[in-house]
């Protein structure tokens, strides 16, 4: 009798803690056969289930062997030494469902990956809780995620059909007699399952996490925002709440401020709570106030860029706008050559690190190039504040926030200041609540602010000081970041951002396979990843991303990959059948 077994071509896509096999629940192992005494218990079981009891077979001696036993792989729930429950598993043609199919090409269309589950069994006496039942469900369900297959094929007893559909399984046909029963095609779609069934199964994922003493896991977080959090951050934002007028907590505040101003290399600057919309709707009123500012001109080849356009117009402010394509750079000469064009220019304003395409404009370029012009230059450093090295002191206003790169909790809106817009910002003409001067004066927070928020701030910008901590770390960012890209070139998977103009940080492209947006994220979140692409302006151009913000590892990465890879079916992964 074989050990082992395999399919042929299947690869291995590694799964979460809480969907591997073998697992435990209850008395019950749930495993993959692979003993010759679980095998003779199985073709026993099988007799007594399909030939004694449903009589869909004749009676033969005290075993049935499977017709498709030499290409089956078998999950057994033991109860000791005792196998109580089995079903198997096999994805090489010909199906058993294909005869009761009313159209059996359904199993061979392109883009399909088919895998047919068959005799299900378990003995009578354990059969009152269920807790057999679903743990082979399971164990089948564990099986075809890790192995990519896209449908699930069954001949379900028609007196069991509604609980089959309760399991997500849809009918292809009616019923077809055989013996004293009959049987029903179904079918389950795994890479489009219904919401209720994976509230299901994120119930059995919390069900046997508790069940093996551990932690229930969130997903890894790739989002370009919120940042995933450090343990010193999460210890730090759980600290007792504190009166943000308080000496003790003003002295942090004042400390977080100047580490985030050296981080930044600015003259001034100010933390508000708000995002970076907020802060950016600061420099918006701020550039407002400024007598006799002129025209100035808006950068755009993003959503980002897109929104400061916004900003600008309900502040009333007057300006021309150069726009690029997604995914692609400025071009600093052209730039350059719309100011000669046009000299009354007083000001520009673009995104540094534009989040929605992955693309880090040339900022620094174009600084260098203005340099002793006296146009005042302003910058969405939202993402790129932590990623990149920052150098603001040539730039008349800029905005940051806590969660994104820095790997804060999200909630703090920063905006950075020269001494130039110190001196000619106007008070009396900004919204009071984004006075920026106030903020610049005050020592301490303005207004209110969690305490939390400011203690993850504080202990972030630790990992930047001393500046030796700071070179690492955007070594650190730049290191992954060409491990990601290479990653995607290995995949096919062509990034919106050229290699030119890439943020060390966040990737975007355009959905693999046949997924929707929704599909992929979702798919992505049952990997155990949380990505980016239910944003409108993601999802209605068929774009999703990754980033690397705050505590992502090589490791989260790598697996990563190995399950994208493995779907697209691109990943020299190990063949399955060992349990």
């Amino acid at each position: 009798m074989t050990t082992s077994r395999s399919f042929m071509g299947t690869t291995v896509c590694p799964q979460p803690e809480s969907e591997r096999l073998p697992f435990r629940l209850g008395p019950y192992l749930f495993k993959v056969a692979n003993e010759p005494g679980e095998f003779d218990q199985i073709h026993r079981l099988n007799y007594r289930t399909f030939v004694e009891e449903l009589r869909q077979h004749r009676a033969s001696g005290e075993a049935l062997v499977d017709k498709f036993d030499h290409k089956n792989i078998y999950f057994v729930a033991k109860r000791g030494d005792r196998v109580v429950g089995m079903v198997c598993v096999h994805d090489q043609p010909p199906f058993s469902v294909e005869s009761r199919l009313p159209d059996p090409g359904l199993l061979y269309r392109p883009g399909l990956k088919p895998l047919e589950a068959r005799l299900l069994a378990v003995v009578p006496e354990e059969r009152r809780s269920g807790l057999v039942f679903s743990g082979l469900v399971w164990a089948v369900y564990v099986f075809a995620r890790r192995e990519g297959y896209t449908n699930l094929f069954i001949s379900g007893l028609a007196e069991r059909q509604r609980l089959y559909e309760r399991l997500g399984f849809r009918p292809l046909g009616q019923a077809v007699p055989e013996g004293e029963v009959a049987f029903v095609p179904m079918m389950i779609n795994l890479l489009d399952l219904p919401e209720r069934i994976l509230r299901d199964i994120a119930l059995w994922r919390s069900r046997l996490d508790g069940n093996t003493g551990q932690a229930s896991r969130a997903p890894v977080n790739l989002l370009p925002g919120p940042a995933a959090l450090s343990e010193p951050v999460l210890e730090a934002y759980a600290r007792v709440h504190e009166y943000h007028r308080a000496a003790d907590f003003v002295e942090v505040f004042e400390e977080t401020r100047g580490r985030v101003r050296e981080l930044a290399r600015a003259d001034h600057a100010a933390i508000f709570v708000g995002s970076g919309t907020a802060a950016n709707e600061a420099i918006a009123a701020a550039l407002r106030s400024v007598a006799g500012i002129g025209r100035g001109l808006i950068l755009t080849n993003g959503e980002f860029g897109d929104r400061l356009v916004q900003q600008a117009t309900r502040a009333g402010l007057d300006f021309d706008l150069l726009r690029w394509e997604w995914g692609q750079g400025w071009d600093v000469s052209a730039i350059l050559g719309y100011l000669v064009r046009h000299p009354s220019v007083g000001w520009i304003w673009g995104v540094y690190l534009e989040t929605s395409t992955g693309v880090l404009n040339p900022a620094p370029l174009l600084l260098g190039e203005l340099a002793g012009t006296g146009i005042r230059v302003c910058l969405d450093c939202v993402s790129a504040l932590g990623a990149v090295p920052l150098d603001l002191r040539d730039v008349y206003l800029a905005s940051g926030v806590s969660g994104k790169s820095l790997g804060a909790v999200a909630g703090l809106a920063l905006v950075f200041a020269s001494e130039r817009a110190r001196r000619e910002l106007s008070a009396a003409r900004m919204p009071w609540y984004l006075d920026l001067e106030e903020y610049f004066q005050t020592r301490g927070p303005r207004f209110t602010v969690p305490s939390g928020l400011v203690y993850a701030l504080h202990a972030a910008v630790q990992e930047y000081f001393p500046a030796e901590k700071a070179i690492e770390r955007f070594r650190t960012y730049a290191s992954l970041g060409r491990f990601a890209r290479a990653k995607f070139e290995e995949l096919g998977i062509r990034l919106l951002a050229p290699t030119e103009w890439a943020s060390p940080n966040v990737f975007t492209f355009r959905v693999p396979g046949n997924d929707s947006v929704e599909q992929f994220v979702r798919r992505c979140r049952r990997w155990g990843f949380a990505v980016g692409g239910t944003s409108s302006y993601l999802a209605k151009r068929g774009l999703v991303q990754i980033a690397i913000m705050g505590a992502v590892s090589k490791a989260d990465l790598q697996r990563f990959f190995e399950q994208l890879g493995c779907w697209l079916g691109r990943a020299p992964l190990p063949v399955a059948g060992e349990s």
